[in-house]
């Protein structure tokens, strides 16, 4: 299927370069991403080391979630009323500081377990205000036909960021100790903030200057914002999921160490890259929804054989990342572009919210069943969800793309021969 531009977005006179909105939110995400993975490793390690019991950990990631879950929309809402670049500018200044009170704390004699899930509680918090944030953020400043190619980079930023996040949290432990890696997390939180200073306030754009460039950044193409929503959050229940039932597949029923674990991790963060890079080659000529559709079904089709053995694990989990990479992308360029920008913080804080809490409900209920029955039966129970549900979605939603793309073409002026 290919596709053509919609309605209200035209490309002629658009540049087609980047804007410097994109080079300060990439990397802004980047190490964003990198601290988030070196806190959390941190903050694991810590936990482990005072208590060593699993379930210690355990809480430590529902207590991350718990904010999240519960003030998401809420957050989303007031981001719609306020300057989004200053909200993401005050949340990392914040998580910042809370980096910092974990090591100050730990040096004034404080409780190890209880400092480690306060922070981390208060960084959830404050990352429950700064993902919609975020996500109005580039909506907001991401030119219509800049949005495909920016969420692979974004893609490929945050995946870099993850995987350096435990070589990085690695070296620092190893040379400097635990405790000086969570400067390193605060100073990664004032790079960003940084970041949102240089971004500067939104140029206003004169309705002439509107019309030359073609359409406002605001204006939506449509959509059905609900299932689009939808299907970006089957996509990180997917993520949620899959990390929870890896590490039991590789070290309890693969019986191999954390080293193995460490390189299937790799593995899949090398396919979503690579994933990332392919879309941006072939988005201009294949539409999001069949781009999504073949993401999502293959995707669940490699997560089918991983339980088999090691060797088709490792065979197919980076092409499982590759094809859900094009699943996650897709998803998410579709609701930018559907949602109005006046709602966009609090369509993406429902969405991390429903995320959220979905993901904590399949992963207990896959758990249980892997626990109960076998980790194979849970990974095909997940290789379900993901296949039926968002193609189930899609093909609701074919006839309204379909339709838009008549009513683009029949628009679209027919080039006149030269004199």
């Amino acid at each position: 299927m290919t596709t053509s531009q919609a309605p209200g977005a035209p490309q002629a006179a658009r540049p087609s370069g980047r804007d410097r909105a994109e080079w300060l939110i990439l990397p802004a995400n980047f190490v964003t991403y990198l601290g988030n993975g070196i806190q959390l490793m941190g903050a694991s390690l810590l936990v482990l080391e005072e208590q060593r019991t699993a379930l210690s950990v355990g809480w430590l990631f529902i207590v991350m979630a718990i904010p999240q879950v519960l003030l998401s929309v809420l957050f989303g809402r007031l981001v719609d009323r306020f300057d989004r670049r200053m909200m993401c500018l005050l949340c990392d200044v914040a998580s910042a500081l809370a980096a910092l009170s974990l090591p100050v704390a730990l040096a004034l004699g404080a409780s190890t377990q209880l400092t480690a899930y306060a922070v981390t509680f208060a960084l959830s918090l404050i990352s429950a205000a700064f993902n919609p944030a975020s996500n109005a953020l580039v909506r907001e400043r991401v030119r219509y036909e800049r949005l495909g190619p920016f969420n692979a980079n974004f893609s490929m930023s945050t995946q870099a960021g993850s995987l350096l996040s435990a070589a990085v949290g690695g070296f620092l432990i190893q040379v400097f100790g635990l405790t000086p890696m969570f400067y390193f997390n605060a100073a990664t939180f004032a790079f960003s903030a940084v970041c949102w200073v240089l971004l500067g306030r939104k140029p206003r754009t004169s309705a002439g200057q509107a019309a030359e460039e073609g359409a406002e950044a605001a204006t939506p193409t449509g959509g059905p914002v609900r299932r689009l929503g939808l299907l970006l959050a089957v996509g990180s229940v997917n993520i949620t999921v899959s990390n929870v039932l890896l590490v039991v597949l590789v070290i309890q029923v693969f019986k191999e160490h954390a080293g193995i674990f460490g390189l299937v991790d790799a593995l899949a963060g090398v396919g979503m890259l690579i994933g990332a890079a392919v879309y941006k080659r072939i988005s201009a000529r294949v539409s999001n929804l069949a781009l999504a559709a073949f993401g999502f079904t293959g995707n669940a089709a490699l997560i089918a054989v991983e339980p088999f053995h090691i060797a088709s694990l490792m065979t197919a989990i980076p092409f499982a990342a590759f094809a859900f990479g094009f699943a996650a992308i897709s998803s998410r360029t579709l609701l930018m572009r559907a949602v109005e920008d006046s709602r966009s913080g609090r369509v993406f804080g429902t969405v991390n919210a429903v995320s959220l809490a979905a993901g904590l409900v399949v992963t207990i209920t896959l758990s249980y069943l892997a626990d109960h029955r076998s980790v194979a039966l849970a990974f095909w129970s997940l290789s379900i969800l993901i296949g039926v549900v968002p193609l189930a979605v899609i093909a609701t939603m074919r006839r309204f793309y379909a339709a838009q793309e008549r009513t683009a073409t029949a628009t679209t002026p027919v080039p006149q021969p030269a004199n």
